[in-house]
């Protein structure tokens, strides 16, 4: 681990990124091929590499910079990273607004809302996982609306929403549930972060909310200022 750590800070492995695989790892050091996935899983947990399943071990480098609080969309600060975004629709329920969800969207506890679970991506690789929920019968349709990319905002503008502005957030770290670890391809032991957050109208009403967990370690996130004056 120790080798590979100092090779990989020396730039000693291809310009993709790529590390031997673990039966070439295992070859090489004289051990087994136990060990040397514990030596690749050791330098996962400290950041310093991806296991992306079925494709190998890569070197960690790109962080994404992501907009928090302002208008910013996915797609557009994934673009000013030059990479190329996509999201793909894993879940979608109907269920009874809880406590939380109906207090961001001013509905009675127990409403039926749309709930639409997605994974966001940069350049093919998953950067967030997200649960949304949006008021029914006034979002009917949505899900048929963002069309086979899961195209979020087309399916806005479609319900005449073009602009959303951000409302109330929290944010927390946290360790990630198995269903989340394997849904952003990463490991039990490394951490996410969590924002809670309702999105508005220019009007200030709620527009829909969303649960979104983001691999902390693949994101530097960017908090902007207020302009002064406005």
């Amino acid at each position: 681990m120790e080798t590979l750590h100092r090779e990989i800070l020396e730039g000693e492995f291809d310009a993709e990124g790529r590390l031997p695989a673990d039966t070439k790892v295992a070859e090489r050091f004289g051990v087994s091929r136990m060990t040397s996935r514990k030596a690749l899983a050791t330098l996962q947990n400290k950041g310093l590499i991806r296991i992306e399943h079925g494709r190998g071990a890569f070197i960690e480098t790109d962080v994404l910079e992501y907009r928090m609080a302002s208008r910013v969309t996915f797609p557009q600060n994934v673009r000013a990273n030059k990479q190329l975004p996509s999201r793909k629709l894993i879940h979608v329920e109907n269920r009874p607004a809880d406590a939380w969800v109906s207090s961001c969207l001013d509905l009675t506890p127990g409403t039926s809302v749309l709930t639409v679970q997605l994974i966001a991506e940069s350049n093919g690789r998953p950067v967030a996982f997200s649960t949304n929920f949006l008021d029914l019968p006034r979002f009917s349709g949505f899900v048929e609306a963002m069309g086979r990319e899961a195209d979020v905002e087309s399916a806005m503008e479609k319900f005449g929403f073009c602009s959303l502005w951000p409302g109330t957030a929290k944010v927390i770290a946290r360790m990630p549930t198995e269903e989340e670890a394997k849904l952003l391809d990463q490991s039990l032991s490394r951490p996410v972060v969590e924002k809670k957050a309702v999105e508005v109208d220019e009007n200030g009403r709620p527009v829909w909310c969303h649960v979104t967990c983001y691999a902390a370690d693949r994101m530097q996130f960017v908090f902007d200022g207020v302009e002064p004056g406005k």
